[in-house]
């Protein structure tokens, strides 16, 4: 008589986990081996890739503004980044096994974005390459690029799969709200070397004064030290109040949280000392009043008597506010402390050096754009430069950099003329898209359209009036985008003008 041996599922997973744990647990014992580090990174991606390819949707929505950075690969790519193209993985993943996960069919946005990737490839193909370090190039300049095709296949990623109308304000939440965590780097600061494990994911860069990510700083005052993680924080409560109430449900004085909340957010971006954050908020916040046609209502009184209380208190405190508040402010006309309002203008006469420089190159960049590849030795010299010359040093290793703190010079002298009619396209493609997804969208997404539209359009007059860098802002673009297409992919035919708008909408 035969015997049989029934091996249980228990009995499977105990023989297979555990000589595995105990493996893992021998690894990282030394996880500065090479060999080590390549073995437990394989096991956390076998063990992760089912819940990727599953949930990669959702969890690229909620890293797109967090500000976190993947410090445990080569070059501590931003989190949104590395989330970008797992997403774009998983996605044509899905698409080969199920014919029905189909990308979002939106030719007028993905032809412009195409056109622009094919400018920037061309520009580093025909200026010394892309050039990144962690693939042993001895030139600098990679990183631009990385970014910048980044945004471009994190838009397809954002748009690879559809939101259901019922989840739509859980995934706006999800997009806005993780920038809240720009408070982390701070906070860890002042807590000491025991939060120090939070810079693994968020680095101290975030952080605008050096001290303070030193811990030198804590017995400055509240609003003495710039903050720069907390212009996140201000634009996450910012945004997240407009797209779920909008302006008339914020200032709905029978829930007087709301305003409270939405007060909070802006205020707490005056510890970051920025007056570009200040002026972005203004410039999104007065589109979105005309939008919603807010003059004739009760909210234009309140915005009045809210003005008025505002400007006395300016008057007569201004220049006894704490300093970042006051630097925040500096581009008002009223009396704040002479030395910041001379640190202020410095700033701003700094930039307009920059670019009274690099407006003289734009003809000889005109059609062939410069790229931004350069050599360790340009880096040396912009480096010495700066500890030798000061200020005017630092302009030269901007200049160096491309970062031009001017949005058309970085985007006509990198990439030529061809750069800039590519952007503008895709700008002008976007913005009829959102306007169309504001006007013909479903009613319960009116409020989320109207403030996808209204961001996207403040952003891109100041991105070409006030402040702009290309390689690190497109990703804002595509991310309002790519979640705008997610949110209407039901009406994409519609939007995209295939078939005739329904009498509902």
């Amino acid at each position: 008589m035969a015997s049989t041996f029934a091996v249980t599922r228990n009995h499977l997973i105990f023989g297979v986990c555990l000589p595995f744990a105990v493996l893992l647990g021998y690894l990282l014992a030394d996880v500065r081996d090479p060999v080590s580090l390549v073995i437990i990174m394989a096991a956390i991606a076998g063990l992760t890739f089912p819940v990727l390819m599953r949930w990669y949707h959702p969890i690229l929505i909620f890293s797109w503004n967090l500000t976190a950075q993947a410090t445990f690969l080569p070059g501590a790519p931003l989190m949104w980044a590395l989330c970008s193209w797992l997403g774009i993985f998983f996605a044509i993943l899905n698409r080969s096994i199920n014919a029905e996960n189909k990308f979002a069919h939106v030719p007028s946005l993905t032809a412009p974005l195409l056109a622009f990737a094919v400018v920037i490839i061309a520009t580093a193909a025909m200026t010394g390459g892309v050039n990144l370090q962690i693939l042993g190039s001895s030139g600098s300049g990679g990183k631009q690029y990385f970014y910048i095709l980044t945004a471009i296949i994190g838009f397809f990623a954002l748009s690879s799969r559809k939101i259901s109308p019922k989840h739509a304000y859980a995934f706006a939440a999800l997009f806005y709200l993780p920038g809240i965590a720009g408070m982390f780097t701070h906070l860890a600061a002042k807590a000491g070397p025991a939060a120090r494990l939070i810079f693994f994911l968020f680095p101290g860069e975030i952080a605008t004064d050096l001290a303070d990510l030193a811990g030198q700083s804590q017995a400055d005052g509240l609003g003495e030290v710039r903050l720069g993680g907390m212009m996140a924080v201000s634009f996450a409560l910012f945004s997240w109040m407009l797209v779920r109430y909008g302006i008339r449900g914020v200032f709905d004085l029978g829930r007087p949280w709301r305003l409270g909340i939405f007060l909070i957010g802006i205020a707490v971006g005056f510890l970051g000392g920025f007056r570009s954050h200040l002026i972005s908020v203004m410039l999104a916040f007065g589109i979105l009043f005309v939008m919603e046609r807010l003059w004739r209502t009760r909210v234009m009184l309140i915005l009045i008597v809210m003005g008025f209380l505002s400007t006395v208190f300016l008057a007569a405190f201004a220049n006894k506010l704490p300093s970042t508040i006051q630097r925040t402010i500096s581009f008002l006309p009223i009396d704040i402390d002479p030395m910041i309002k001379v640190q202020a203008d410095s700033s701003s006469q700094w930039r307009i050096d920059i670019w009274k420089q690099v407006v003289e190159e734009v003809p000889v960049y005109f059609f062939k754009g410069k790229g931004y590849t350069y050599s360790s030795d340009d880096m040396y010299m912009a480096v010495y430069g700066q500890a030798t010359l000061g200020a005017a040093g630092s302009a030269q290793g901007a200049i160096l950099a491309g970062d031009y703190h001017n949005g058309p010079l970085s985007l006509i002298i990198p990439f030529g003329i061809y750069g800039l009619l590519a952007f503008m396209w895709f700008v002008s493609a976007a913005l009829v898209y959102l306007y169309k997804a504001y006007k013909r969208g479903l009613p319960e997404l009116k409020t989320i359209n109207a403030f996808l539209f209204a961001s996207f359009l403040s952003k891109t007059i100041f991105f070409f009036s006030i402040f702009g860098a290309i390689a690190t802002e497109l990703y804002v673009y595509t991310g309002i985008l790519g979640l705008s297409v997610a949110l209407n992919m039901h009406k994409s035919a519609e939007l995209e003008g295939d078939v005739e708008p329904s009498p509902s909408s």
